[in-house]
């Protein structure tokens, strides 16, 4: 899982990099810049498409598999610096936002930053196997505190389900059933307890919102949606979440191969 969870990642923080660079504009939803800076900011812009060109490199350099390891620590710094920096100061700037959005694009990042850790601890010579268990930690942790908004507001989640242009019938079921998921993914994850299983299962239900959900909209509506950068910034989002899942359930399965290895090589003959 590693190899295909690898690539959608990279491609998504592409994507990332692409909307930054097009729309003049930071990451909306991850980076809440509107807060702290206004447009009228000198230098904005500039900073937007620089932010741009860092992520679009780093993950083009992830998705080749050439200089991974300064990429992922790249993309690890800067989705650090945009909690530490955007995230916090946002909650105590606009205090509204602690009701649903700063948990999400905060423990987003947070996610992203787990997964971004893991690949460089993978890339790393030796292995650094306390990287890979922090960005696994720093993953799953972030997955129950969607699910508890799925569980706090329902009906807005089952509203967006009900717009899917694939229909979803009993969409406040779905809003139920995914949050229930989320956090059962997340505390398997954070644990150790099943947690590759659940975390190729978590990618699973990513890559099918993008699928099906954010996709769809997009092809459907493209003068709509197709223009619309918070749209495809939840379509890169998703596919993001897929492929970092993967990154979690690949790491596991190569710590388990090791493990395996290890063992083999004690055994006395």
């Amino acid at each position: 899982m590693l190899l295909p969870g690898r690539i959608l990642f990279a491609i998504a923080i592409v994507g990332f990099g692409i909307l930054c660079v097009v729309y003049v504009d930071f990451v909306s939803q991850l980076q809440p810049v509107g807060e702290l800076l206004p447009a009228s900011t000198p230098g904005r812009g500039v900073l937007a498409i620089l932010t741009g060109i860092i992520l679009s490199v780093a993950g083009l350099a992830i998705v080749t598999d050439v200089k991974t390891y300064p990429a992922a620590i790249a993309l690890t710094v800067l989705f650090a610096l945009w909690i530490v920096l955007l995230q916090v100061p946002s909650a105590f700037a606009d205090p509204s936002l602690l009701r649903s959005p700063w948990w999400i694009r905060t423990f987003e990042t947070l996610a992203l930053s787990g997964a971004a850790l893991i690949l460089a601890g993978l890339a790393s010579n030796p292995v650094r196997e306390s990287w890979v268990r922090t960005g696994r930690i720093a993953f799953g942790v972030s997955l129950p505190v969607f699910g508890i908004l799925h569980f706090i507001y329902p009906e807005s989640v089952a509203a967006l389900v009900a717009l899917a242009p694939i229909p979803y019938p009993w969409p406040l079921f779905w809003a139920y059933l995914t949050g229930a998921g989320h956090c059962a993914a997340g505390v398997a994850i954070a644990t150790g307890l099943l947690s590759r299983w659940a975390a190729i299962a978590a990618g699973i239900m990513y890559g099918t919102w993008a699928l099906t959900l954010h996709l769809p909209r997009i092809v459907d509506n493209p003068a709509t949606y197709g223009g619309d950068r918070g749209e495809l910034t939840s379509l890169f989002v998703c596919v993001a979440f897929c492929g970092a899942a993967w990154i979690v359930a690949g790491s596991l399965a190569t710590q388990d191969s090791g493990a395996r290895a290890v063992g083999q090589g004690d055994c006395p003959v």
